[in-house]
């Protein structure tokens, strides 16, 4: 293992400063940007600093790697405090952060719903698959399905499915931290992209668990402290009091207005005051309650399946450790949440959400200038000082869960596929070294590449795609292979080929991809409806030109490009002019479909293997029996 740990990391690149697009943004580079040309000095120099503090774990934490074991888990050895501040770190991407306090800020009340549907999703983890999944002492999910079922097969398939997972989560990570940092420093997208990739690299491969674990912590950290302070800063010209605070998001002529003639589309026949209300009401955001449930049933059963997060319980040293693990995970969560709220709430009295959206329509740039106004506005030292911890803060975010997705995904590519399927179980200490390194640089090419090639799409879709396999391929397989005596190996491989494929099937046929036909359709009416405002604006007020008018001749010539560059019977990637279901999330189809697969499939081909493991499975589950001895294989 000495080829990958004890060596002093190397900066690849001079790394950008990323950031994450929202649940609803695209990659699309902003025109504007946020820091201004003079600041922007002091914004890389914040970072840098953050950076090369990270490069120091790195190089402390990599030398305490002896064995694979060191690499993947860091021996079991992560105390639970810092294991579940860890987890809260791999778990609070930047889509909390700044996806959805820009939410919060445009939309109000249903911006809450996402961070609700990330918190609650942690009670799965801690009812069914921690104190399990750490008593059968292994690796990665793949060990924990092949305690029962065929080794190889077993092996094979699952590693396929959290590769997947890994990279549907990881390319929207690192898509969206190019569009920010675009939106924020106005640095190259490629730049970005590259940079994210190479810091993840370095921090993988000389570091593994240990240095994952320590920039996770040191970004978990970072992140609530600096949401605590920006959320006292909201609060001191109210005194402190909260219900003041509200009342003033409530009464805000600009928050009302938005929602009247934005939200609303001036159709409503609220008050102004009523408006207000509004904002603090559902339904502004998310209108489709069976898309709600949906969502949040991939999200909830989701995160219990996820590699990235599986793979911290074994980094304790028993059952005891991965239960306390995920309590303190969701107690930093739940309170990093709550500030994230006020933020959201914040940004939209303080700073409005007419301003947001004029920088960036997704409403991820919320937090960032809610920093620099709290800290004198983009014209102050201080300000933009704020503005570049945000900066940092974000970078930080990004390459800490990307960097779990890649450890997760690297493993069970090495692991899993190569020591597993390959060899059978039966490799070196220096065969697994080299698996290890080779898998780790193979996914940060894959996602640079991916990253790279998905400028100007809308990729943010993949988020809940990865939720949906995880919910519907990985969780239906471990859950009735730790609880269902009958649970067969065709039963888990039915279950997760058939969830994944499913879930991805369902994606492909959904709103979620670009249908051309109901692009052009909604660019005509756009022109018949932009010509005649034009037209009038001109007739009374000949001679003259208004921002307003400016925009709506910008808007007239998108939508007739659009028009024009989009052929008849166009369709999409798999031949649709339009979507054959209405759900952008497939969970609520895929995920009970992915149940059944497991138990008709276990009925109809029971496996003797597989009973014959059970009774050994269930003791070591309920008591760890034997976990050390595993853990050491």
């Amino acid at each position: 293992m000495k080829d990958i740990i004890g060596k002093k990391p190397k900066i690849l690149l001079p790394a950008a400063l990323p950031a994450f697009m929202s649940l609803s943004g695209s990659a699309h580079a902003q025109a504007a940007t946020l820091v201004s040309e003079k600041n922007q000095l002091m914004t890389v120099v914040v970072f840098l600093a953050l950076f090369v503090l990270t490069l120091v774990i790195t190089f402390m934490a990599g030398r305490k790697n002896k064995t694979v074991g060191d690499f993947y888990t860091a021996g079991g050895g992560i105390a639970p405090r810092t294991n579940g501040i860890a987890i809260a770190g791999d778990y609070l991407s930047a889509a909390a952060f700044l996806g959805v306090s820009g939410l919060i800020a445009l939309y109000g009340l249903d911006g809450i719903t996402y961070v609700v549907g990330f918190f609650v999703s942690f009670i799965p983890v801690l009812l069914l698959v921690a104190e399990p999944c750490r008593n059968l002492g292994r690796y990665t999910l793949g060990d924990v399905l092949a305690y029962r079922n065929s080794f190889r097969v077993t092996k094979t398939v699952v590693a396929v499915s959290s590769i997947l997972v890994a990279l549907f989560y990881m390319v929207p990570q690192i898509v969206g931290g190019a569009v920010i940092i675009r939106a924020l420093v106005g640095i190259p997208y490629e730049i970005s992209v590259i940079a994210v990739g190479s810091s993840m690299l370095v921090y993988v491969m000389f570091g593994g668990m240990r240095a994952t674990t320590a920039v996770q912590v040191l970004k978990a950290c970072l992140l609530i402290s600096f949401c605590f302070v920006l959320v006292v800063l909201s609060w001191v010209p109210y005194g402190f009091d909260i219900g003041g605070f509200f009342g003033a998001v409530v009464g805000n002529a600009g928050i009302q207005t938005h929602v009247l003639e934005t939200l609303l589309g001036g159709k409503s026949g609220l008050s102004v005051a009523e408006a207000g209300q509004r904002f603090m009401d559902p339904g502004l955001y998310l209108k489709n309650p069976v898309e709600q449930a949906s969502l949040g049933l991939a999200l909830v059963l989701g995160t219990a399946a996820m590699p990235h997060i599986l793979m911290r319980f074994f980094t304790v040293a028993d059952a005891r450790g991965a239960r306390t693990s995920a309590l303190y995970a969701m107690a930093a969560i739940g309170f990093c949440h709550i500030l994230i709220i006020v933020i959201g709430f914040s940004a939209a009295l303080n700073v409005g959400p007419k301003e947001i959206i004029a920088m960036d329509k997704g409403g991820n740039l919320a937090a960032p200038m809610l920093a620099q106004f709290l800290g004198g506005g983009p014209d102050s030292i201080l300000g933009n000082f704020m503005l570049a911890l945000v900066a940092s803060v974000s970078f930080a975010t990004i390459v800490a869960v990307v960097a779990g997705l890649t450890l997760a995904a690297a493993s069970a590519l090495a692991h899993d596929v190569y020591v597993g399927a390959i060899k059978n179980g039966d490799a070196t200490e220096r065969q697994q070294a080299g698996a290890a390194r080779i898998a780790t640089i193979a996914m940060a090419v894959i996602s640079i590449g991916a990253g790279i090639a998905a400028k100007g799409q809308n990729v943010a879709h993949l988020v809940g795609l990865g939720y949906a396999v995880a919910a519907s391929a990985n969780l239906p397989a471990l859950v009735l292979t730790l609880y269902w005596k009958r649970c067969s190996t065709a039963g888990v491989v039915a279950g997760v080929v058939g969830g994944t494929l499913l879930s991805i099937g369902l994606v492909l046929v959904s709103p979620n991809m670009t249908y051309p036909m109901q692009v052009k359709k909604a660019a005509i009416a756009a022109v018949a409806d932009i010509e005649p405002k034009i037209l009038k604006m001109e007739q009374e007020q000949p001679g003259t030109g208004t921002p307003q008018l400016g925009k709506l001749k910008a808007d007239l010539a998108v939508a007739k490009t659009a028009v024009s560059s989009i052929p008849d019977g166009a369709t999409s990637m798999v031949g649709l002019s339009e979507p054959l279901i209405s759900l952008r999330n497939p969970g609520l189809i895929s995920i009970p479909v992915g149940f059944a697969l497991v138990i008709v499939f276990s009925l109809l081909m029971p496996s003797t293997y597989s009973s014959s493991r059970w009774a050994e499975l269930a003791v070591r589950r309920e008591t760890g029996y034997g976990a050390a001895k595993a853990v050491a294989h």
